[in-house]
């Protein structure tokens, strides 16, 4: 059975189990995963909104819901989801970093944050012990953003010799780029169409 076949049962099994149990927040929870598994948003949207609202503190829900959000370009309210995430779960590797690159690299200025990008980006960096390429990374284009140029540098740096190490040639193509940016005291920037 195709990975396609496996989520569309899944699917099938949570509604049900919601049929009995409308209250079941991890059952909303695992099935907004599974319509994402089927590329369904709207519908992941709809389950990881009613998983919070019956159980907020689901912090896996919370962060499901961001990042959803944030594929919506619903970046003020992603930005908020994130933040709960990290109330409820403060060692969530993902929800550090993804937040950070928001509050680093989003085109719009009223979403950056260079200070606080920099906290949450060293703390996810903290807690893998620097050895994350992306992380790395991410501290880096934090570092850019709150005018902390040299750091930038030098962080951007450490993620090429993580990436070129670990055999990540993406990872050090992009790093590379971004390395360039910070020398030129620049900060990188997320395309506005994306």
């Amino acid at each position: 059975m195709s990975a396609r076949g496996k989520s569309d049962e899944a699917v099938r099994y949570y509604l049900e189990a919601l049929r009995f149990n409308p209250a079941d927040a991890e059952a909303q929870y695992h099935l907004g995963l599974e319509w994402l598994q089927c590329g369904r948003m709207d519908e992941a949207l709809a389950s990881f909104r009613e998983a919070v609202r019956l159980e907020p503190d689901l912090a896996d829900a919370h962060f499901q819901l961001a990042t959803a959000l944030v594929n919506r370009r619903a970046i003020s309210e992603a930005i908020s989801q994130y933040h709960e995430t990290l109330r409820l779960n403060p060692e969530s590797l993902l929800a550090l970093n993804n937040l950070a690159w928001i509050l680093a690299t989003h085109p719009e200025a009223q979403f950056r944050n260079g200070p606080e990008a920099v906290q949450l980006a060293e703390r996810a960096c903290e807690l893998t012990s620097y050895q994350q390429t992306v992380f790395v990374g991410t501290l880096a284009a934090a570092c850019a953003e709150a005018g902390r140029f040299d750091d930038a540098v030098a962080t951007a740096q450490k993620a090429c010799a993580l990436a070129s190490g670990r055999g990540e040639p993406g990872l050090l193509q992009k790093n590379r780029e971004l390395l360039a940016l910070y020398q030129a005291h620049q900060p990188y920037r997320e395309p506005a169409n994306r």
